[in-house]
């Protein structure tokens, strides 16, 4: 492909494993960014849940499933709630019951003590089962699961926090019911990581969808929607890979059972699916 693309990468399960990008995607992103064509990452994380190694290995970045948009240096976008759908927020998932949850915000993850103990719980699961986890190598990127903790800010109040999502664990209801509670304002999407995946959700502003970012960074960076590539493997990412010209899902994933017609199928990240699909999509 001769003519500049914009690629759109999410990161947990596409172009890292466990937090980790591995050596191969290093090589592939470098290969790719050679060859002239931009790539960013599109993620549902926050910007405070982004490596810092990870991002300057990159364009730019949209976080918080398209809130959040940052192109180098510059901040293109950073919608949060509103404060009065801020606290009703707040109000729905405190009278839900006791459970861990954490504001998501560019700055940093925002929770409570029942959030911090359950995110160090999580985090000793992940460390006593290392040995099915990617390790951390030379010519990898990003710090895997402690990250969680090393963007986390403890408040017992979190009235008056800014944020521009949620994600909660071991909810006593489904998070659809919460965000119906909540109101049209705000949707709820599945948290996708970890073994608590029945029990847990992500709340997010319903305006708002990871394609919005991408139109946000191409036309600042001056690319067609029919030149854009974007990868992805799960429910937050089908809004991205319906609207860009080229969509390539992971196999296997709820990406790719929504995806009636992709460029291609990438394999997960262990097998170095990106590296793989930047060859047979002609893009180096």
């Amino acid at each position: 492909m001769s003519e500049q693309h914009a690629l759109f990468l999410d990161f947990d399960g596409t172009l890292a494993d466990h937090g980790i990008v591995p050596a191969a995607h290093v090589e592939a992103l470098q290969r790719v960014r050679e060859a002239g064509h931009l790539a960013f990452l599109c993620t549902g994380r926050p910007h405070s849940l982004i490596p810092h190694d990870v991002e300057d290995a990159l364009d730019g970045v949209i976080g918080s499933a398209g809130a959040y948009v940052k192109f180098g240096d510059l901040i293109l976008e950073d919608s949060r709630f509103p404060d009065d759908l801020a606290k009703r927020t707040l109000r729905v998932l405190q009278e839900a019951g006791d459970f861990p949850f954490v504001l998501e915000s560019p700055e940093a993850t925002v929770g409570n003590h029942t959030a911090e103990r359950y995110i160090r719980e999580r985090l000793t699961r992940s460390f006593s089962t290392q040995e099915v986890l990617p390790a951390k190598e030379v010519g990898t990127l990003g710090g895997g699961a402690s990250e969680l903790l090393d963007a986390f800010v403890l408040r017992e109040s979190l009235a008056g926090v800014s944020f521009a999502k949620i994600v909660a664990w071991q909810i006593p209801v489904s998070i659809t019911e919460i965000a119906r509670h909540i109101g049209p304002k705000v949707r709820d999407m599945p948290y996708s990581i970890g073994e608590d995946k029945d029990t847990s959700g992500e709340l997010q502003l319903a305006a708002i969808d990871k394609i919005d970012g991408v139109k946000r960074m191409l036309a600042h960076v001056g690319i067609p929607c029919e030149r854009a590539v974007g990868f992805g493997d799960g429910m937050n990412d089908i809004g991205m890979l319906k609207g860009v010209g080229l969509p390539v899902p992971v196999e296997g994933s709820d990406a790719s059972r929504a995806i009636a017609d992709p460029a291609f199928v990438m394999r997960g990240p262990r097998e170095g699916g990106f590296a793989e699909a930047i060859e047979q999509l002609g893009l180096v």
